[in-house]
C-alpha cells in the first residue's frame, strides 16, 4: 500500500547511506519507522470506525496530512540521493531542511499515537501483504487547486495542449472509452501535467463529471471502484459487492460526459483492468480516461488510443524552473557567482523537473556561494 511504500523507502540501504554520507542523524529514520509502524497496526480498525465516530474520522484526516508530508520528504530525499554527484548541496542546507522537517513530522505522529490510545484504536494481527491490507492511495491530495509553481508549467505547454485537444475531441464511435496514457520516468512531471490539464477551465466546462483516483502499485478493484464512485459523485461509497458497485457506477455515468484520471498506474495485468473498466465500456459519447504511468506496458494493456511519452525538459526550461524556486523573485543578474553554480546544478539534473524543483527549494533564499 501507499503506507508500506514509505516504510520500504525508510528501510532501504540507500536511504540510510544517504543520511550517513551527509552526517545526518540516522536514528531519526529509525524513530520515524517505528512511529509509522505503530500507527500502521490500527489503520484497518480506524477505517471502519470513522463512519461511527467523528473523532476517529478527524484523527484519520490529521494522519493523512502527516503521511502526505512523509511521502513528500521521502520523495525529495530519494531524488537528492540520485544527485549525489553534486558537490553544491552543503551539509548545512540538507540537514537544516530534512532533519528539521523529519523532527516536526515525528512530533505530529507521536501525538497521533497518543490519540489512538484515547480513541480506543488497539489494532490487531494483520497481514503485512497487500491481501486485505488498507490502501492509502486516497491520501494523495486531489488536484482541486494548483500552487503557482505547478499552474505555470515549464516546457510542457505543447504536451498540455495536445492532451486537451484529445480530451475535447469526439470519440471514434467504439463502445470503449478512449484512453490517453502519459508515460515517463519518475520525476518527469507526469502527474503535474495531468493536474494542470485537469484544472483547465476548458475541461471543467466540457465534462459533466470529473474524477481523480491515485492507483500506484496496489490494485484492489473493489477499493478503486468505491473511490471512483466517490470522486465522480462527491459522496462516500463503501460497498463490498463488486457486481453491485459496478452496476451503481454504470448508472451514475450513463448519460454523463465524464473524465477519469488514473494516476501513477503500475499494475499491468490485463484481466485486472478489464474487470475495473467494464462499467466504462458503454460510456457516454465524449467521455475520456487519462492514465499516468512509468511503464509503457501499462499503456499497452490499457489499449490507449493515444500515448504521450514525456521526455526530459529542455535546458532553458530547467533553468527557468530552477530560478523560480531557488531565487524566488530575486533578480538572478545580481548574483552572477550563483548563476554559474546554478547552471552546473541544473545540468546535472538530467532534465528532471522534480530534481530541479527539489534542489531549487533546498537552495531557496541562500545567497552565498559557500552554501551552494
Amino acid at each position: 500500500s501507499f503506507f508500506e511504500v514509505i516504510l520500504e523507502r525508510l528501510a532501504s540501504g540507500d536511504f540510510n547511506d544517504y543520511f550517513s554520507r551527509n552526517n545526518l542523524d540516522v536514528e531519526l529514520v529509525d524513530k520515524l519507522s517505528i512511529t509509522l509502524n505503530s500507527i500502521n497496526q490500527v489503520l484497518e480498525e480506524a477505517e471502519k470506525m470513522q463512519y461511527k465516530s467523528t473523532y476517529v474520522k478527524k484523527w484519520l484526516d490529521d494522519l493523512k496530512d502527516a503521511i502526505y508530508e512523509a511521502d513528500q520528504i521521502s520523495d525529495e530525499i530519494a531524488t537528492d540521493a540520485q544527485l549525489n554527484k553534486l558537490k553544491a548541496e552543503s551539509d548545512s542546507v540538507t540537514s537544516t531542511t530534512f532533519e528539521s522537517r523529519i523532527k516536526e513530522l515525528i512530533g505530529m505522529l507521536e501525538l497521533l499515537v497518543k490519540q489512538k490510545e484515547i480513541l480506543g484504536l488497539k489494532g490487531g494481527a494483520r497481514c503485512a501483504s497487500n491481501e486485505g491490507g488498507i490502501s492509502w492511495k486516497s491520501l494523495k491530495k486531489l488536484p482541486t487547486t494548483l500552487p503557482e509553481d505547478k499552474a505555470n508549467l515549464h516546457g510542457r505547454d505543447v504536451e498540455k495542449e495536445e492532451i486537451i485537444k484529445f480530451l475535447l475531441s469526439d470519440n471514434d464511435g467504439s463502445n470503449r472509452v478512449p484512453v490517453l496514457s502519459i508515460v515517463g520516468l519518475g520525476g518527469m512531471g507526469k502527474t503535474t501535467l495531468a493536474e494542470v490539464v485537469y484544472n483547465d477551465y476548458r475541461i471543467k466546462e466540457h465534462f459533466e463529471r470529473i474524477a481523480w483516483v491515485y492507483v500506484s502499485e496496489y490494485f484492489d478493484v473493489v477499493r478503486l471502484t468505491n473511490e471512483i464512485i466517490s470522486r465522480l459523485d462527491h459522496s462516500l461509497a463503501d460497498g463490498e459487492d463488486l457486481n453491485q458497485l459496478q452496476q451503481e457506477l454504470h448508472q451514475r455515468i450513463t448519460g454523463k460526459k465524464y473524465l477519469l484520471v488514473l494516476d501513477d498506474v503500475r499494475n499491468g495485468k490485463d484481466e485486472c483492468w478489464e474487470q475495473l473498466l467494464l462499467p466504462f465500456n458503454h460510456g457516454s459519447f465524449g467521455s475520456k480516461i487519462i492514465v499516468t504511468t512509468r511503464d509503457k506496458e501499462v499503456a499497452s494493456v490499457m489499449k490507449s488510443a493515444q500515448i504521450l511519452h514525456l521526455k526530459q525538459l529542455e535546458e532553458s526550461d530547467c533553468w527557468s524552473l530552477f530560478v523560480r524556486h531557488a531565487f524566488y523573485g530575486k533578480n538572478v543578474s545580481e548574483y552572477p557567482n550563483l548563476e554559474s553554480i546554478g547552471r552546473k546544478i541544473v545540468d546535472k539534473c538530467g532534465g528532471s523537473p522534480l530534481a530541479v524543483r527539489t534542489l531549487g527549494d533546498l537552495l531557496r533564499m541562500k545567497f552565498s556561494a559557500d552554501e551552494w
